[in-house]
This record gives C-alpha cells, structure tokens and sequence, in this order.
C-alpha cells in the first residue's frame, strides 16, 4: 500500500509557498474575520496538498476564531520544516 507524501516538487517551492501563506496570515489574515475559518481550512487544504497527512496539522488554527494567536504562530512554516525532515 503507498501513502500519499504530497506533491511531487522540490522542497524549496513548498517552503517558500508555506512562508508565503504564514506572512498572508500575519498580515492580512489576522484583517479578515469574517473569512478566517475558509482561510484557515484553505490553508490546511494546501498544506495537506503539499505535505500529505501531516499537513492536516494546520487545522488547529480553526480553534483560534478571533485570528490573534494563530497569525503570530507560523503554521505552514513549523509544517514544512518538520516535513521536510526524514
């Protein structure tokens, strides 16, 4: 049986995508309360579509609604590097 690992690209794309989201989420993420849940499971859609299962590790950001703590949290980031490693 295989198990999806994400997408098939080098490791610097998906760290720099990862970094991306995490200043879009520190930025203009944490202005965006009314779309902070679809943002917060978009971003966990791509992460797992990046990292595969672990990916789904940004889903802890939908506990925070208010979008304060997890916006100084890099996420994506704190995924990619504990990812990347084998």
């Amino acid at each position: 049986m295989m198990s999806y690992e994400g997408m098939p690209v080098p490791v610097w794309m998906k760290f720099a995508v990862c970094i991306g989201f995490d200043l879009f989420d520190f930025t203009v993420g944490r202005l965006l309360l009314g779309v902070s849940l679809f943002s917060d499971v978009a971003s966990a859609a791509i992460m797992y579509a990046l990292w595969g299962p672990k990916g789904l590790f940004a889903l802890w950001e939908v506990l925070d609604p208010t979008e304060q703590l997890d916006g100084f949290v890099p996420t994506n980031t704190l995924i990619s590097i504990a990812a990347s490693r084998k």
